[in-house]
């Protein structure tokens, strides 16, 4: 299995847990989802850096191989034929971004929960 193979199904998984729904829970299953979501959120910031990093090397890659084309075509197709050829590391660049913002986003929202539910259980 490549690393790009391998990046890919981490990010599935992460997307898995962060599409569950957790409704309703008592404060000890939200803290335990909000832990789940810190490693999550750790762990996709440092996958968006590697796969950044994989971009620059696709490109520096794709330059060196095509130095001779692209200096016979014009600048917009050179930059057509660069993004075709780092189509795919882009989108999940972009997939691992929006993973990174939502386990942030979950973080905060479980924070509200457990300040409510802890309230609630003050005031029963």
């Amino acid at each position: 299995m490549s690393r790009l193979d391998e990046l890919k199904r981490e990010a599935q998984a992460m997307q898995s847990y962060l599409e569950v729904n957790v409704g309703g829970g008592d404060a000890n299953e939200l803290m335990d989802r909000l832990d789940t979501l810190g490693v999550y959120y750790a762990r996709s910031g440092a996958m968006h850096a590697e796969v950044v990093g994989l971009i620059d090397s696709a490109i520096a890659k794709f330059m060196g191989d095509n130095i001779e084309l692209l200096g016979k075509i014009s600048p917009s197709l050179g930059q057509k034929m660069l993004k075709g050829a780092t189509a795919e590391l882009n989108g999940l660049e972009r997939w691992i971004d929006r993973i990174n913002a939502s386990c942030n986003k979950q973080c905060d929202n479980l924070r509200t929960l457990i300040s409510y539910e802890k309230q609630r259980a003050q005031i029963l």
